[in-house]
Order: structure tokens, then sequence, then C-alpha cells
């Protein structure tokens, strides 16, 4: 008789399972990032909050995800700024780790040519993931998890209210496998990395999430982004009540093909085995 589930509480498995089980599992590894910084300067009590994107555990307290999540040229990181991880359990509760004030170079360390970035965090052990360097194919079954569309709410009490983070998953095949250096939006290119391309879209908020083998959740890129191509625009009728309404009688239509990208995890091996991600 199978063992009843129980959440993971250290690496979980890569055994072959059905997706739901596998991004039962994952979602536990996967958290939101929140960022908080005095506002005012120099006060340790009113804070400007907001949310960076995704990224998940890859070792008990190494914490992958985007350079251009947490230190983007728009929005950088700033010594003492806190930080705070969050997640939305299959109970229905919010789970968050205490703030820390992480250093450049001590327990934040960036790649800004790879975008990538390691939280190195104390405190409890957390459940994290399987690593995949293996070769990916085009028509390769993965899933990408994370907590796109973040929207905050403050209590009238003032206090953050978190419990509308939400976990979204999707499903998909890879596209293709291409090397190319890649431009997050305003930021320097990176270097010429191994990527993967799928044909459905990324949104704001995935960006630093994990991209896994929908069989095993073995994680096998992280989330980039997307981007997006102008292949028809041509002049449309405008329907008569829209006339009538105001719209000049014929408007711009466009098509465009999207595709999202996602930076396979072998661009960082050689500092996550360093940092103790083993497979």
């Amino acid at each position: 008789m199978a063992k009843p589930w129980q959440p993971p509480t250290a690496r979980i498995s890569a055994k072959s399972r059905s997706f739901p089980e596998v991004v039962r599992d994952i979602r536990y590894c996967v958290w939101s990032i929140n960022r908080f910084r005095p506002d005012p300067p120099g006060q340790d009590t009113r804070f400007f909050a907001w949310n960076l994107g995704s990224g998940f555990f890859v070792a008990p307290k190494v914490f992958l995800t985007c350079h251009h999540v947490v230190n983007s040229s728009k929005c950088p990181h700033q010594t003492g700024d806190r930080y705070q991880l969050v997640q939305n359990l299959l109970s229905n509760t919010i789970a968050n780790t205490p703030h820390f004030i992480p250093v450049v170079g001590t327990d934040l360390h960036l790649y800004p040519d790879r975008d990538a970035a390691v939280f190195q965090i104390d405190g409890d052990d957390h459940p994290y993931v399987p690593l995949g360097y293996n070769e990916i194919l085009a028509g390769q079954e993965i899933g990408v998890a994370g907590y796109p569309l973040p929207r905050f709410v403050v209590h009238p009490t003032g206090n953050l209210l978190l419990s509308n983070l939400i976990y979204r998953v999707a499903k998909g095949v890879v596209t293709s496998t291409v090397k190319q250096s890649l431009t997050p939006a305003s930021e320097a290119a990176t270097a010429e990395l191994n990527t993967i391309e799928v044909n459905f879209l990324f949104v704001p908020g995935n960006s630093g999430g994990p991209i896994f083998d929908a069989e095993t959740g073995r994680v096998l890129a992280y989330v980039h982004g997307f981007m997006d191509s102008q292949i028809v625009q041509r002049y449309s009728d405008t329907i008569q009540e829209n006339i009538t309404a105001g719209a000049p009688p014929k408007h711009i239509q466009s098509l465009h093909a999207v595709y999202s990208l996602g930076i396979r995890l072998d661009a960082m091996r050689t500092e996550l085995d360093g940092f103790g991600a083993v497979l």
C-alpha cells in the first residue's frame, strides 16, 4: 500500500509521476520575492514594498532567481534593502521567511552575464528541486511554475496582505533550443547562452522561476522572459457600432509571434556546484 503523500522537507522526488504530482511537490520549492526599502531612508518602521518576481531553492539554503529580478538597471538592489520570500501553500496558508538584508558578494551573488542571481539564506532548511543538466530536446514536455501578476494590498491597519499571491503553473513543449545572447529590457546583453524557447507566454512575475521536466520535476532552466515579433500588420474595417461611438473607419490589426525564453541551468552549473547544489 502506497504511503500517503506528505509535503516535501528536503529535495523533492525525481521519480516519474503525473504532472499534477510534480507540480504539487515543486510548489514547496518556489517562492515569490518581495523587497522592502526604508521610506524615508534612515529609519526602521516605514518601508516601500514591492514584488520582484519568482525563484526557487536549489539546495536547502541556496535560492536562484534572475539578475534582472533583483538588480535591474531601473530598480537596482541598494545597500540596506530587505527581502522576504513568500509562498502560497496547498493548505491555503501563506508561508514566509523572516526579512533578511543580503550583502552583495557575501550572501547575494550577481551574474549579469547569465541573467542569474543567487541568495544564500540563513535559518531553516527549505525543500529544494532536483537539477537536470542533461540534453534538452525540441518537443520535450516541460512545466513552468511561479508567482506571476503579483498584486500587493495594504490592510487599513497598514499591514501588507500577502494572501493574494497566486501560485500558477503551465505546461507545454520545448519549441526550440537556441544558443543566443539575451537582452532583458533596458539591460546589457548576456553572454551567448544555451536557451530554450516555448510558444506559450511567460508573464511578468514568472521571471526567475523554474522550467522543469514535466515527468520528473528535474529543473532544466530558469525563466528569463519572452520575445515577440510582429509578423503581420494590416488595416481592417471597424464595426459600425464603434464608428458611431467615434472610432475611425479603419484600424490597424497586428499579429505577433510570441516565444518565451528560458536559460538552461548548465549556464550556472559551476557556481551551483560551488554552493553545494548538486544532482
